[in-house]
């Protein structure tokens, strides 16, 4: 399942010290409110729907684009195996792992662009395992874009090492053709 992306290159947002990038560094802080990790509730279905609505927007963080029917994805998520990241009450990010027959969990996050670079992505991988643990799988897989470096950084900083490459695996919305990054890590 995948939810992480690449961070397409901007031939502008890489000029200089002052880049968007960089920009977004210095105003991003550890979050001041503590994160709460959690399983998905009822009540949480629309707030994960506007989430992924927003992330698709973005075109780069998940391979899902817009439009997005938000009610209609609201109604048919799946919240076993969805954990989320809240804070003050706020649903930031969230993980599902599609939990399979043969031992191992398929993962896909998404956190909110201004959460991003806080440590949600890291309370939710922690998370993700401590629950996988307790549910007996062996391993989690993923697949990532080969340019969300964040994402694979956060990933490695676990344990997940790549195990493979998709060449060509998604097709956009406007013809291009993306890689995937498989990585993994046994429990």
């Amino acid at each position: 399942m995948l939810r992480s992306s690449p961070r397409r290159a901007n031939p502008i947002s890489r000029q200089g010290p002052l880049s968007r990038r960089s920009r977004l560094r210095k105003d991003r802080r550890v979050a001041a409110e503590p994160i709460q990790v959690r399983p998905a509730e009822d009540s949480d279905r629309r707030h994960l729907a506007l989430l992924f609505a927003a992330v698709a927007e973005e075109r780069d963080g998940i391979a899902a684009e817009p439009p997005i029917d938000v009610e209609t994805l609201a109604a048919s998520w799946q919240l076993d195996g969805t954990l989320v990241a809240v804070v003050a009450g706020e649903v930031v990010g969230e993980v599902r792992v599609e939990e399979t027959s043969f031992g191992y969990g398929e993962l896909g996050m998404m956190v909110t662009a201004r959460w991003r670079g806080r440590g949600v992505g890291t309370a939710l991988v922690a998370a993700t395992i401590e629950w996988a643990h307790a549910r007996g799988l062996h391993k989690l897989s993923l697949s990532v874009f080969p340019h969300n470096e964040a994402a694979i950084a956060l990933y490695r900083r676990f344990g997940f090492v790549e195990e493979g490459r998709r060449r060509k695996q998604i097709r956009r919305a406007n013809g291009e053709l993306w890689d995937l990054i498989d990585m993994g890590l046994l429990l």
